[in-house]
């Protein structure tokens, strides 16, 4: 059975691998002030049972996905069908039952108004769904992905060779890392290194949701007044607020948050309301994480 320190410890430890995934145990234990022998343990719990995936994303800029798109999907049948037909959509990096005005949200990464028009089409013709309401970003605020790209540096057949493996497992190893693409392991650190402080990947931690994880999460569609200002540095600065982007569409803003219990959700939603910039705040609950794959191979 886990403890409440335990409890405490994980979300902390998650949120540190958010920050930087390939954080040592070392680095972690300091950062956290726990002994290393806990830490390690906790982290080879949360991603041995599935709680946490440690992966590296391209950044979008950089795979040409300058379009990205949140759907707010309403359907007339059973949820869970729809959601898996959904996420066979190759575009969509991301699928959720939720309850709320709408059924199933969804995330697509496209490189065009054409390719989001023909995204959306799919989306339309999947049977069950009877609206889809579109949400097209314009800024990423805060994320554990959030666009990095320096818009100059490029890579080789080794880099993504690397970045493949690391998609796959974030926290592999240099040395098996330096197996797999014939290197030794201080070249290839130099070229991981290299990929992250370019902001050609990023490595993060991404928890589980549903019956896995150990939050509750809601996503949120917020319309703002006239002056914004003080509403986007709060959702900057929220540590509960774990992504949150500006948009044309629907809302002006969709974000979302995450909270331990329904009580600490609502006095962070309240919170949020009570901002003189926010007009109006909707909100859904995440019931099901169908889908979240940012893996993109390179040619």
């Amino acid at each position: 059975m886990i403890s409440e320190r335990d409890t405490s410890l994980d979300a902390r430890l998650i949120r540190a691998l958010q920050r930087d995934g390939r954080a040592t145990i070392q680095q972690l234990a300091a950062e956290l002030d726990a002994p290393r022998s806990l830490v390690s343990d906790r982290l080879r719990a949360l991603t041995g049972g599935g709680t946490v995936r440690v992966l590296a994303a391209y950044d979008p800029a950089f795979v040409g996905q300058t379009v990205i798109a949140h759907l707010s999907i309403a359907i007339d049948r059973a949820a869970r069908p729809v959601a898996r037909a959904l996420a066979g959509i190759e575009e969509a990096v991301l699928v959720s039952c939720v309850g709320g005005l709408h059924d199933i949200v969804l995330e697509v990464r496209v490189d065009s108004n054409e390719a989001l028009g023909a995204a959306l089409h799919r989306v339309r013709s999947t049977p069950g769904v009877t609206e889809v309401r579109t949400q097209r970003y314009t800024g990423i605020l805060k994320g554990l992905f959030i666009p990095r790209y320096d818009g100059v540096s490029g890579t080789d057949a080794i880099d993504r060779h690397l970045v493949e493996l690391l998609q796959r497992d974030g926290r592999a190893s240099y040395t098996s890392l330096a197996r797999a693409v014939s290197l030794s392991a201080p070249a290839v650190r130099a070229r991981v290194q290299r990929l992250l402080a370019t902001g050609i990947v990023t490595i993060s931690a991404v928890e589980t949701r549903g019956a896995l994880g150990r939050q509750l999460s809601m996503g949120l569609g917020i319309t703002l007044g006239a002056d914004s200002s003080d509403v986007l540095r709060a959702l900057q600065e929220d540590p509960a607020i774990e992504f949150a982007a500006e948009c044309i569409g629907s809302f002006d803003v969709v974000a979302t948050i995450a909270a331990a219990t329904s009580s600490d959700l609502l006095g962070r939603l309240d919170t949020l309301r009570a901002l003189p910039g926010v007009l109006r705040l909707t909100a859904w609950q995440h019931l099901e994480l169908v889908k979240e794959d940012y893996y993109r191979q390179m040619a």
